[in-house]
């Protein structure tokens, strides 16, 4: 949790290393929009990126989130802070087909239609997994797989 305060001693243990804040909306959102949480969270994220603290401890930060940039508290955004930012749009119809063709996913992503996000190919993947396995536990198995 990163607004308790054995969160910053914990990272100094783990100098030059990159920290993975993954879903981080409510944790990057405008302080002045938001609640005291998140108020801590975007504080200890200043510090690691752009303070005294920032520069002995030589980590890199890389959030993922699915909120409208502007959300998004504008010290996070200032030059210097925000070195990279990458948006992931949708695949084009051929991207997530030949990505099911490889990933094994049963169907080739025949019935992809339109741009489809990455993530919908891999919940495809995880979905069939999760079919084998049930299949697996309960005894039953393809005609492809008997011998």
């Amino acid at each position: 949790d990163m607004t308790k305060p054995g969160f910053l001693p914990f990272l100094m243990r783990y100098p030059n290393s990159i920290l993975i804040v993954e879903d981080a909306e409510n944790i990057i959102r405008d302080r002045n929009q938001d609640t005291f949480v998140a108020n801590q969270a975007v504080s200890n994220l200043l510090n690691l990126s752009d303070s005294l603290l920032g520069d002995a401890m030589h980590q890199q930060i890389i959030c993922t989130f699915n909120c409208d940039v502007k959300s998004i508290d504008s010290a996070l955004l200032r030059d210097g802070r925000l070195v990279v930012e990458h948006k992931f749009d949708k695949l084009s119809v051929e991207n997530p087909r030949h990505l099911c063709l490889e990933l094994g996913i049963p169907g080739n992503g025949d019935d992809i239609h339109e741009s489809t996000p990455l993530a919908e190919v891999y919940a495809r993947k995880n979905a069939a997994l999760g079919a084998l396995w049930n299949d697996l536990e309960n005894g039953r198995t393809s005609s492809k797989n008997k011998r």
